[in-house]
C-alpha cells in the first residue's frame, strides 16, 4: 500500500481502481460519514467493503472501536470482519459486503413506506439480533434504518451496523451495570433516540429497544412528526424533538395501526434503567400480527424479495428460541456452530489486550471452554453414576470398587 493512505487525496475518487494489500481492487464508493469513507472491493476470494478513516489526534477512534467490538460479537446479523490495519494517517476496516440499508429500501418503494407484514417481519429479526448484543454486555447506541441492512447474496438477511458508538453497559463478570449518570449531549441519532437518551442519561438496553420501536414506526408510517423541526441551535432542536416525543403517545404516533405496536413502544418506554426486558414477549407482538392480524405465515415475504429467495433462506433458516439461548450464526465465510448466548462464554473484559491479541486470547478461550465443558459433562455423569450406586440396596464389592474408581476419576478431572 505504500504512502497510498498518507497523500491528500486518500478519499474519494481517488481510490478508485487503486490496489490494497496486494489483492483488493476499489471498485466503487458506497458512502460516507462524518469520520470515514466506505468503499465496495473485489478480491479473489469475493467482495468486500472497505471502510476508512482519518486518525484523529488525541480522538479515540471510532473504527477500531468498531472493528474491535464486532469481532468480539461475530454471530448471526453481525457483518464479518476480514482485516482492521493502521496505515500511515489512516485507518482501514474491511468487513463484509452487504446491501441496502432499510432507509435506501423505504426510499425505493412504491409509498416510500413499507407494508404491514415487512415492518413486523422486521421486528421479529431485529429484536433477537438486540438480544444477542445485550447478552455480551454490549449497547448499540445508535439504532436507525441506516444502521440495518439486508445480505448483499441473500436478501432475507438482516444485518446490524456501525459499532462505532456502541460500549459495554455492564461488566462481563459481575454483570453490574454502569451507573445512570446524565451526560451533557446526546449519543446517537435524535430522531429515533429514546427518550431517557434525550434527556442525557446513560444509556443502556432499554434505550436501543425503545429506538428500534421509534424505527419501525418510521419504516411504517414513512415519516415521525418530529421530523424536519426548525431550530437556530442543535440544542434547541433536539429538546424541540424531546417535548414531541412526550407529548405524542404511542397510541396518538401509531393510531390505526395494530395496537402490539403500541403495546412494544409503550412496554419499552416502561422498563427500568437495570430490568432484563422479556424480549420473548416483544416478538411474540410482532408475530401475532402476522399470523393473527394479518392471517399469514411468518415467511421472510420482505417487500424487497421474492420467493425464490424466501425458499433459500428458509432452507437455512434455524428458528431463533430464546428457551435454549441458542443463535446460529449465518455471516459470510463463517461456518461456526450455534453461539450460546450463556455468560460464562462471553469475554470478561472487552478492552484489555490490543486487537490481534484479542484475536488470539478469544480463539485459545474457546479451545478452553471447550475442554472445560468437555470435562464438567463427564463429572454430571460420574456424579450421577456414582449416586445411582449409593442408592443401590444390593451394593457389593465391584460396586464399591467401581465408586473408587470414579472418585478418583473425577479428581483427576478437576485437578
Amino acid at each position: 500500500m505504500q504512502n497510498q493512505l498518507s497523500s491528500n487525496n486518500v478519499l474519494g475518487n481517488h481510490l478508485i481502481n487503486q490496489i490494497f494489500f496486494d489483492k483488493y481492487k476499489i471498485v466503487k464508493k458506497l458512502g460516507e460519514g462524518s469520520f470515514g469513507m466506505i468503499f465496495k472491493a473485489e478480491s479473489p476470494d469475493g467482495n468486500y467493503a472497505f471502510k476508512f478513516e482519518k486518525k484523529r489526534p488525541n480522538k479515540r477512534s471510532l473504527l477500531k472501536s468498531e472493528s474491535q467490538i464486532m469481532i468480539y460479537l461475530k454471530g448471526k446479523g453481525i457483518p464479518s470482519i476480514k482485516l482492521y490495519k493502521e496505515e500511515d494517517d489512516y485507518m482501514v476496516m474491511i468487513m463484509q459486503l452487504l446491501g441496502k440499508s432499510l432507509e435506501g429500501l423505504l426510499k425505493e418503494s412504491k409509498d416510500k413506506k413499507l407494508s404491514l407484514k415487512t415492518v413486523s417481519l422486521l421486528g421479529i429479526e431485529l429484536i433477537p439480533i438486540l438480544k444477542f448484543i445485550h447478552d455480551k454486555h454490549i449497547i448499540h447506541r445508535d439504532i436507525k434504518p441506516d444502521n440495518f441492512a439486508i445480505g448483499y447474496d441473500d436478501p432475507c438477511q438482516i444485518y446490524i451496523l456501525d459499532f462505532g458508538l456502541a460500549k459495554k453497559y455492564r461488566s462481563s463478570k459481575t454483570l453490574k451495570q454502569n451507573p445512570m449518570i446524565k451526560h451533557s449531549r446526546l449519543t446517537g441519532t435524535a430522531r429515533y433516540a429514546s427518550i431517557n437518551a434525550l434527556k442525557g442519561f446513560e444509556q443502556s438496553r432499554r434505550d436501543d429497544l425503545e429506538s428500534l420501536g421509534y424505527v419501525l414506526a418510521y419504516l411504517l408510517r414513512g415519516a415521525l412528526p418530529w421530523q424536519g423541526i426548525a431550530a437556530k441551535t442543535k440544542e434547541e432542536k433536539y429538546a424541540k424533538i424531546l417535548n414531541k416525543k412526550i407529548n405524542i403517545s404511542p397510541e396518538k404516533l401509531l393510531k390505526n395501526e395494530p395496537k402490539e405496536f403500541i403495546d412494544y413502544i409503550n412496554y419499552c418506554k416502561d422498563l427500568e434503567y437495570e430490568e432484563d426486558p422479556n424480549y420473548n414477549y416483544l416478538v411474540d407482538l410482532f408475530k401475532n400480527i402476522i399470523t393473527k392480524v394479518l392471517n399469514d405465515k411468518i415467511d421472510f415475504m420482505y417487500d424487497w424479495v421474492n420467493v425464490t429467495d424466501a425458499e433459500n433462506h428458509i432452507k437455512t433458516y434455524n428458528e431463533l428460541s430464546f428457551d435454549n439461548s441458542k443463535l446460529e450464526n449465518s455471516s459470510m465465510n463463517n461456518n461456526m456452530n450455534s453461539i450460546t448466548l450463556n455468560s460464562k462464554n462471553n469475554i470478561s473484559n472487552l478492552e484489555d489486550a490490543s486487537f490481534n491479541e484479542n484475536n488470539n486470547k478469544n480463539k485459545k478461550k474457546k479451545e478452553r471452554m471447550s475442554h472445560y465443558d468437555e470435562v464438567i459433562d463427564e463429572i454430571y455423569l460420574i456424579k450421577k453414576e456414582k449416586d445411582k450406586n449409593k442408592e443401590s440396596k444390593n451394593n457389593n464389592d465391584d460396586n464399591n470398587e467401581k465408586i473408587k474408581e470414579r472418585k478418583h476419576g473425577e479428581c483427576c478431572l478437576l485437578i
